[in-house]
């Protein structure tokens, strides 16, 4: 929500010089962000291993030949680039961005499995498994 209030606002900027970045509030690990979204769908995290930068670099081109979508070699790229130390321009398009916690839970409920929330709505004694 924060990132498109942001480019809704930049549509009133004549030009903005350079590029834009929005980063989080707080700096975040993707290990932190895998347990979240574990902890909100009640669902054991992945068992897939983590492989060194090169190996998946390699696996991602061999998954480039089936026709259906796997892996990109752009992909694994992204996920090694360390941009933590990148300041944010949340000032600039007027907009204070939001923690991902207190959005998460929207986007993720959608992604439980059916008897979780007939156990969730048993144990709370709701109609709707919130």
């Amino acid at each position: 929500m924060d990132v498109a209030q942001a480019l809704t606002n930049l549509m009133t900027i004549p030009q903005f010089p350079g590029t834009i970045s929005l980063p989080g509030p707080r700096t975040l690990t993707t290990e932190y962000l895998l347990d979240m979204v574990s902890s909100l769908t009640y669902t054991p995290p992945s068992s897939a291993p983590v492989l060194p930068k090169s190996l998946a670099l390699a696996l991602a081109k061999v998954a480039q030949a089936p026709w259906w979508p796997l892996i990109s070699p752009d992909e694994v790229e992204r996920r090694y680039i360390d941009d933590v130390d990148v300041p944010g321009d949340w000032e600039a398009v007027g907009v204070t961005p939001d923690e991902i916690e207190n959005h998460a839970i929207t986007y993720l409920r959608r992604y439980r499995s059916a008897y979780v929330s007939c156990r969730l709505r048993i144990t709370r004694g709701t109609k709707f498994p919130f």
